[in-house]
């Protein structure tokens, strides 16, 4: 588990920047209750980005791991492009 807690390092870390240093907007939950774990970024009122594990605790140690791995790519991919408009517009 410590790799996925790398990665979930990762998305948090990543969600937190995207509130910070952009004019985007991130939500991230773990809802142990129900079981799953939810990310959504969204630029003004579109969505760019959502992805939502459900069964989080019984899912294979190694599919989640890829489940997560695709999240933290596709987080820093929509920042990179953040960054390459702000850097253009500068």
């Amino acid at each position: 588990m410590d790799a996925n807690l790398s990665l979930f390092n990762q998305i948090n870390s990543l969600s937190y920047w995207f509130l910070v240093e952009s004019n985007y907007k991130s939500s991230l939950a773990l809802d142990a209750e129900k079981d799953t774990f939810f990310i959504k970024i969204k630029k003004g009122k579109h969505n760019l980005y959502t992805y939502h594990i459900a069964h989080f605790s019984k899912k294979n140690k190694r599919f989640l791991h890829f489940e997560l791995a695709a999240v933290v790519n596709s987080l820093l991919h929509i920042k990179e492009t953040a960054m390459r408009k702000r850097f253009e517009s500068a």
